[in-house]
């Protein structure tokens, strides 16, 4: 089993048992903010399947119909996760609008405290093995998970000024506020993975990044090579790099041809650079 697999499983279950918690807990104590959490955190469960299916379709093997792989079913996993929070933040604002003033008990903090603590060590998780292994699932699962913690912080604050609701009468509004705070958050993430994903999926091209500068000086310094061009098109956890390099003119056509077998055998081979199918244009004179 993968790395990414098991961050993902182990996200899954971690997000299953925080949801039954909050919604338990939102129902038995009467409190919609909790209530509302608990479905944030449930749509963390289910979009952590689908990001589970996606990386394993994902890592199928090239055919012909399909040269580059099909890391970008990632991206079309990620847009059906964006889809549903939208319109699960639609859902909580709706619901949040509706609910009624109760004071909580207290009980709902040391609920919340056992759910920090759960959600800290996922996201502990998701963040540092999506970067060791560049993998978007995972950092769009980080993303999401963030969130959740932010709109636990905001149940946390209005169970506190509840119980002085009593007397300071707008601290009766305060479920209301954060419910709807909760459904725009929801909101503000979906929108983020619709756009980033969208583009990806289209092809973007990452411009003026460290990568590109990083393979850029990796690849002046392989001896006959002496400009390059870098086009990185991101694929899921992979990329597919298109190059324009300009070699030396005294160079014969067998060389040059064993130089551009030699850059792409080092490319796939450089673990850090997460590069797969290069694609090399050879010219003898390259403006940049």
């Amino acid at each position: 089993m993968g790395k990414e697999t098991s961050v993902l499983i182990f996200s899954m279950v971690s997000n299953f048992i925080i949801a039954v918690f909050k919604i338990i807990g939102g129902y038995v104590f009467r409190f919609s903010s909790l209530f509302a959490d608990g479905l944030q955190t449930f749509s963390d469960f289910v979009t952590d399947i689908v990001s589970f299916l996606g990386a394993k379709f994902s890592k199928k093997q090239p055919t012909k119909s399909h040269p580059f792989g099909f890391g970008k079913v990632e991206y079309l996993t990620n847009l059906f996760v964006g889809v549903l929070l939208f319109l699960l933040g639609i859902f909580i604002i709706y619901n949040g609008i509706r609910s009624r003033w109760h004071i909580p008990s207290l009980t709902v903090l040391w609920l919340l405290l056992i759910c920090f603590v759960i959600k800290g060590v996922v996201l502990v998780f998701l963040y540092t093995v999506g970067k060791r292994i560049n993998s978007q699932l995972l950092i769009t699962s980080f993303e999401e998970s963030k969130m959740d913690m932010y709109a636990s912080c905001g149940v946390v604050v209005a169970v506190i000024l509840l119980q002085f609701s009593d007397t300071i009468v707008l601290f009766r509004y305060v479920d209301l506020v954060v419910g709807v705070f909760i459904g725009l958050i929801v909101l503000k993430t979906a929108i983020a993975i619709l756009v980033d994903n969208s583009m990806n999926l289209i092809g973007k091209v990452e411009v003026d990044s460290k990568l590109s500068k990083e393979i850029e000086e990796f690849l002046l310094n392989i001896p006959g090579v002496e400009k390059v061009n870098i086009y990185l098109i991101r694929y899921g956890n992979y990329y597919k790099i298109q190059l324009i390099v300009e070699m030396d003119s005294r160079l014969t056509l067998r060389q040059v041809t064993r130089l551009e077998e030699n850059i792409k055998r080092e490319l796939v081979r450089h673990r850090s650079f997460h590069v797969k199918y290069p694609t090399i244009y050879v010219t003898s004179h390259l403006d940049k």
